[in-house]
């Protein structure tokens, strides 16, 4: 049988709506359709789908090795057919632009050259003009006036230094290490709901606390007050967790 018949055959013999299966495992009802249609597109991201995949046969009581093995099977056959389609895209693509760039490659060495020219050229200029005015600014520059031994300079007042003001907040970062659903309830309200991308970095400030829902726990670093933290799952796993001045 297939991914999607196995899961959909189980749920139903449990009679079980996706509504209340997207109620107890927090996973999205388009989401949940997209495994039993085996629309795997359909879900963003390569950690999401196996995580999805994992967690929904845990609840449906199935063991989630076969399928995430079934899976990747699938998934390698497609990449390996797209990937034949794409070699011979490319040297197409290649034989192409290497003969339509002959000529251009030529004209823009001679650019090269005549730009690096006029760039060494201003430098030139520029050095020459920067030592005339310094050395006509040395010449303005009177002499500095002898000081009289009767003279007493006066100790110089140091300022005191500014009192450190004491921050009272709580600050949270979020580090994306992996795409990650998130939503971030800053005091009551939500600051941020949608996608964290892998490389990407959102810091939320509270007077109180911080919320933060992840969708896949283990694809994001979170950063509480400078401070990194222990990750709050594992890659798919959906975890909520608040932050407050005490932690």
């Amino acid at each position: 049988m297939d991914i999607g018949e196995i899961l959909r055959t189980e749920r139903q013999k449990r009679e079980l709506s996706i509504a209340e299966v997207e109620e107890a495992t927090k996973i999205r009802a388009k989401y949940l359709l997209a495994l039993e249609e085996e629309n795997f597109q359909g879900i963003p991201g390569e950690a999401y789908r196996m995580g999805f995949l994992r967690n929904y046969a845990r609840f449906l009581e199935i063991d989630p090795g076969p399928l995430l093995d079934q899976y990747k099977s699938q998934k390698k056959d497609e990449q390996s057919a797209s990937s034949i389609i794409d070699e011979q895209t490319e040297i197409e693509e290649r034989t192409e632009i290497s003969r339509q760039q002959l000529e251009p490659a030529r004209f823009f060495a001679e650019k090269r050259k005549v730009f690096w020219g006029l760039i060494i050229f201003a430098v030139l200029i520029f050095s020459i003009a920067f030592a005339y005015y310094n050395s006509l600014e040395k010449e303005k520059t009177p002499a500095t006036p002898p000081v009289s031994q009767n003279q007493e300079s006066e100790p110089q007042k140091e300022k005191p230094p500014a009192a450190e003001e004491k921050e009272d907040k709580i600050v949270i970062e979020l580090a994306g290490k992996q795409r990650c659903w998130a939503r971030v309830t800053v005091d009551g309200s939500i600051a941020f709901e949608g996608e964290l991308n892998s490389g990407e970095t959102k810091k939320f400030e509270a007077k109180d606390s911080i919320r933060v829902r992840l969708g896949n726990a283990g694809g994001v670093d979170v950063i509480y007050n400078g401070t990194k933290q222990p990750p709050l799952g594992e890659s798919g796993a959906v975890v909520e967790k608040e932050y407050t001045k005490s932690i």
